[in-house]
């Protein structure tokens, strides 16, 4: 069996079996794609130690460390598969993981994100910042929304792991909605529509739609969707929200997942210390 080969069946015996995100499917053929541009598509019996640490030291001079991690990962999950199977090859637990590399997220502040949606090219542009920032979704589960989905400011959406989990909207956002719905002449199910093609919006345009609003609102950060996302969460802790809460809002399988956000906590940490530290 060659390595293409290999990813190639633990793609269609687990990963769609499971029925995994198709970003799962998409990374795990990225990580197929960067494997086989450093070394060429051989048996994989013949995949060596050496090869894996070559291809990881190339990976580390282009990528940040943690898109490292995840190809790591990606890997070891093909080559656990085939051990299993009883196939030759490395085994996949002699292969290190990365550690996380610490990250503080970039996010804006309720300012800016009111720029953004004032600046906005149109107003499905507005609704969709609004959206983003309201309810803390992924990019994914924006798109995957249908009319009629969000019923009293809520709506339930299927995340990563395929787990559904509640969402809110504030009034803002409804009422951005509202106007939006009631502006368009096309019947398609979907919430957010391209313009052009009167087709559910993609992620590339999306995207551009962010950056373009950040942009004309003169905000010099990098702005992308899971951006309005982390400010969603920075602005919930900032008035004191739940951190537990928080990571049912967010549909993150772990508390330490969220604990990204305990940046925002620092302020506290500051009043504390003035307060009991004494010269």
């Amino acid at each position: 069996m060659r390595i293409s080969e290999a990813f190639d069946a633990y793609r269609d015996d687990y990963i769609l079996l499971m029925n995994q995100s198709a970003r799962t499917v998409e990374c795990h053929e990225c990580c197929k794609k960067l494997l086989l541009s450093h070394i060429e598509d051989k048996p994989v019996e013949s995949l060596t130690l050496e090869d894996i640490r070559h291809w990881r030291e190339e990976m580390a001079k282009k990528r940040r460390a943690n898109s490292v991690r995840v190809y790591i990962v990606r890997l070891r999950a093909v080559l656990g598969y085939l051990n299993i199977r009883g196939i030759k090859c490395i085994d996949a637990r002699l292969i290190p993981v990365p550690k996380r590399e610490a990250t503080v997220p970039v996010y804006l502040t309720e300012a800016e994100v009111d720029a953004m949606i004032a600046c906005a090219y149109n107003l499905r542009n507005a609704f969709v910042i609004s959206l983003l920032y309201s309810s803390g979704i992924r990019l994914s589960e924006l798109i995957a929304l249908n009319r009629g989905q969000i019923v009293d400011r809520r709506f339930t959406v299927i995340g990563k792991g395929r787990k559904p989990r509640l969402c809110f909207i504030d009034a803002r956002t409804e009422h951005l909605m509202e106007a939006y719905l009631k502006s368009r002449t096309d019947h398609h199910d979907a919430l957010i529509v391209s313009f052009e093609h009167k087709a559910r919006m993609t992620a590339t345009n999306i995207q551009l739609l962010v950056r373009n609003s950040a942009a004309r609102a003169g905000i010099t950060k990098k702005v992308t969707p899971h951006t309005l996302r982390h400010s969603f969460a920075t602005n919930f802790l900032k008035n004191n929200g739940n951190m537990r809460y928080l990571s049912a809002m967010l549909g993150h399988a772990s508390l330490d997942t969220t604990m990204m956000y305990a940046h925002v906590v620092d302020r506290d940490l500051q009043k504390q210390y003035e307060k009991y530290h004494t010269i």
